[in-house]
């Protein structure tokens, strides 16, 4: 038993060490579309809310920038999440995931759509923009709200919108260990004297850093802004996964085999022989 846990330990290090944990993260099993993976470099980071706004009712879906074929038409007033743009001959496209019910989420298809077709949804980057000059660098240990029966996040300070409750003590453990390897951390004081932090997820979410627990914490009496057509900022390039997930496979394979030949060298030995070997092999 105590050989089989350090061999474990240690595979969990070659892996650990060969990949730091964000590269870990970002490794993504995500739908197929040719026009993304042959662009993959050239792709903004996105992943915003986007409200549909088309003309005539609907947005058409096409199967990459410029093309004549719909995959799909999207009602007005659906909400749905642009993961990436691309800037195709000065226009610029959204890209987001076709739902395929019945399909695993690897076999739906990714399609195009024109951002001008879309309203962004007021979200934690929108309120980072408005309230930039509040917003402060958060130094000290966020431990404690990790040390609660529920842990509220909420979608940004004073939202009044709850993106999920964490109840279970073992995913508690698992979030605390997840988040706290960051140093520090966006954070923010609203209008009653509460203390809010960032988690560090892909899109940042919130925590009430002084009620933790609190889900009755009203919603700012100044309601958030109408969806607006969005305009291009200051979004960065992405590597969207650091290394893709066919060559991230192949690494991780070789790593195996090569553990496991460092583990057979470290904890196998030859077997001794046994008395009856020994008698045989001098009969020889």
């Amino acid at each position: 038993m105590k050989k089989g846990y350090i061999a474990a330990m240690l595979l969990i290090i070659i892996f650990a060490s060969a990949f730091p944990p964000a590269a870990v993260a970002d490794v993504l099993i995500e739908p197929k579309n040719s026009f993304f993976d042959r662009h993959v470099n050239e792709v903004v980071y996105m992943r915003r809310d986007f409200i549909a706004n088309g003309n005539g009712g609907t947005v058409s879906v096409k199967s990459e920038p410029g093309a004549s074929n719909e995959i799909a038409k999207i009602e007005n007033g659906e909400i749905h999440q642009i993961q990436y743009t691309y800037n195709y001959d000065g226009v610029l496209w959204g890209v987001f995931d076709v739902e395929s019910p019945g399909k695993p989420y690897a076999d739906w298809q990714r399609g195009w759509v024109l951002m001008s077709d879309f309203l962004v949804v007021y979200d934690t980057i929108a309120f980072e923009e408005d309230h930039h000059d509040e917003i402060y660098t958060y130094n000290g240990s966020i431990d404690a709200i990790f040390d609660v029966q529920e842990l509220i996040i909420w979608k940004y300070p004073c939202s009044g919108i709850i993106i999920d409750t964490v109840q279970d003590a073992s995913l508690l453990a698992d979030l605390k260990e997840f988040i706290t390897w960051k140093d520090e951390y966006h954070a923010y004081i609203d209008g009653d004297g509460r203390e809010w932090v960032a988690l560090p997820f892909l899109i940042k979410q919130w925590v009430c850093l002084s009620e933790p627990q609190n889900m009755d914490i009203a919603a700012s009496p100044n309601p958030a802004p109408e969806p607006v057509l969005w305009q291009p900022g200051d979004e960065q390039l992405e590597p969207p996964r650091g290394l893709s997930l066919p060559l991230m496979i192949i690494i991780l394979v070789a790593l195996l085999a090569i553990g496991t030949v460092i583990l057979i060298k470290v904890f196998w030995k030859k077997p001794k022989p046994t008395a009856g070997d020994a008698d045989v092999t001098t009969q020889d």
